[in-house]
Formats: structure tokens, sequence, C-alpha cells
């Protein structure tokens, strides 16, 4: 009878031994599973941060090759303003992206001598009696911005204007208007073409 308790018990804790066995290989062989699309998970997070990486470099690199195209490609004209006296005009050297007349109006109002609200409507170059010209129609806003002013303030932002106009288009005189009239003041009227102001 104890012979046949110690071979139950010996079977017994045998069969324990061999469930824990395989319960332990069976755990191991989970967690290499585990392991494998672990670290499967962790490759592709670092592919796609390289990725990322690589298209960040690439963006900025384009960007700061945009940049120094447009500084390549960028202008510089002078904007005449006047000084702080307002008793002559002095020039400022300022890039912009092309010639426009939209550019080079922007550039005034960046130096205060035009207000926000000031368009350019048309800008015309052309040959009149044998020399170069422009004819430049502005928006409303321009007129009742320069009738708000005094004769010294109309004065040199009618000239910074020319000055900075002509020079940019290299031409000798210039016409103002506005929406296609004749530019009028309380001190003044623009009927024709001005020349360079000193």
């Amino acid at each position: 009878m104890k012979e046949k308790m110690v071979v139950v018990l010996l079977t017994g804790v045998l069969l324990s031994i061999s469930a824990c066995s395989n319960s332990a290989k069976a755990d191991i062989s989970q967690s290499d599973s585990q392991n494998t699309k672990q670290s499967e998970v962790d490759k592709n997070k670092n592919e796609q941060t390289e990725d990322n990486n690589k298209n960040e470099v690439t963006d900025e690199v384009d960007k700061e090759n945009n940049q120094m195209n447009q500084e390549n490609n960028s202008i510089e004209i002078k904007v005449y303003v006047c000084d702080d006296d307002a008793t002559a005009f002095v020039s400022e050297s300022v890039k912009i992206d092309e010639l426009t007349p939209e550019n080079i109006v922007n550039a005034l109002i960046e130096k205060s001598v035009l207000s926000s609200d000031v368009q350019v409507l048309k800008c015309d170059k052309q040959t009149v009696d044998g020399v170069e010209s422009l004819e430049i129609d502005f928006n409303e806003a321009f007129g009742a911005y320069v009738c708000s002013m005094g004769t010294t303030g109309e004065y040199y932002t009618i000239g910074s204007i020319v000055n900075t106009f002509l020079d940019a288009y290299g031409c000798e005189k210039v016409k103002i208007t506005v929406e296609g009239n004749t530019l009028e003041t309380g001190h003044a009227e623009y009927p024709g073409y001005m020349n360079r102001f000193e």
C-alpha cells in the first residue's frame, strides 16, 4: 500500500513537473512571438521617424532654396521719403520681389508715405514727346489721403511717389490720376506730367 502511495505521488509529481515545463515553454514561445512583433513595430516606427526626418530636412532645404531664389530675383529700388525736418527728400534702398507698381506702393506704405488702403489701378510706361514717361492711376483712397494733408505733407507725399516711380522705371516724367480723373487737392491741381521733385 505504501508502494502504491509512493508510485501515485511520484506520478503526480512527474505530471506536475511536465505540465510546468510545457507551460514554461508556451510562455517562452508566446514571449518570443510578442518580442518579435514588438521589434517589428519598433522597426516600423524608426523607419517612419527616419522618413519624417528626411521629409522635414527636404522641406527645409526647399524653403531655403526658394528663399535664396527670391532673394536672387529680388530687385533693389530707392524709396524717397521726407527727412525728419520735412525740408528735403532722402532715399532708402528697399528690396522688392519684382518690379511692379503694387510692390512699389507697398514699399511706400511700409515707409509711411502712403496709407494702407492706397492701391494702383493702372500704371503704363510710354514715350511722350520723345521722353520716357509713366501714367499712374490710383484709387479714390489715394485722393482722400492726399487731400487730408497740409501743403508740406502733400508736397512731400507727391514728391516721394514721383521720385520713387521715376527711379524704379527709369523714366523722366510721370502723370498721376485718381480713378482716371485729374488729381485735385485743396492746395493744388496735378493735370499734367511732373518731373522729379528736388
